[in-house]
C-alpha cells in the first residue's frame, strides 16, 4: 500500500506540474542525464515562443553574484515553444549555487524593455529591486543533479511579474 501511495503521489505532482520537454536540453544535458552534479531548471510563463533563453548559474560568493565576470556558466537555448522547458546547467562540485534566467524575446542579445527573466527560488521583483539577495536565490546542490522551478516575469507598466492568462 505505501508504494501505491508513493507512486500516486509522484504522478499527481507530475500531472499538476504541466508538460516538461521529455529531457532537458542545452549543452549541458548529458550530465544532468549522468546523475552528476548539475541543476535542472524547469523555466515556464514564456510571454512569446520566440528568441533565446539563458540559463546563468552563480555560486555563493556574494562579490561574484549578479556582476559582469561572476557567473560560473552559462546555457544558451532556443525557445521554439511557450510550453515549460527545462535546461540543464552542471556545476562544478556540490555546493551553495543560484540561477538567473534571462528571454530575450526577439534574440537580438539586448536587453530589451520586453524580455523577461527570473531567479531560482523565484523571488518577488519590482522595478526599484531587479536584483533580489543570494540568501533568496540561492540553494544547495549535492552529488547528483537537482530540479529548480523558476516562472519568467516581465515588465507590466510599473510592475513586474509572470504573464497573465
Amino acid at each position: 500500500m505505501r508504494k501505491f501511495g508513493l507512486l500516486f503521489s509522484l504522478t499527481a505532482t507530475l500531472s499538476i506540474s504541466g508538460a516538461v520537454s521529455a529531457a532537458p536540453v542545452g549543452s549541458d544535458a548529458a550530465v544532468c542525464e549522468s546523475g552528476k552534479p548539475s541543476v535542472a531548471v524547469v523555466v515556464s510563463g514564456f510571454k512569446q515562443a520566440s528568441g533565446t533563453l539563458k540559463v546563468t548559474l552563480y555560486d555563493g560568493d556574494p562579490a561574484r553574484y549578479l556582476v559582469h565576470n561572476g557567473k560560473l556558466r552559462n546555457v544558451v537555448v532556443p525557445v521554439r515553444s511557450g510550453a515549460p522547458m527545462e535546461v540543464c546547467i552542471a556545476v562544478p562540485a556540490p555546493g551553495l549555487y543560484a540561477v538567473a534566467i534571462f528571454h530575450d524575446v526577439s534574440g537580438d542579445n539586448q536587453k530589451d524593455r520586453g524580455d523577461g527573466g527570473g531567479y531560482s527560488r523565484n523571488p518577488k521583483l519590482s522595478i526599484f529591486n531587479l536584483k533580489p539577495a543570494f540568501r533568496q536565490t540561492g540553494f544547495r546542490v549535492g552529488n547528483g543533479p537537482v530540479r529548480t522551478s523558476i516562472t519568467l516575469l516581465y515588465a507590466r507598466g510599473l510592475s513586474i511579474g509572470p504573464v497573465r492568462s
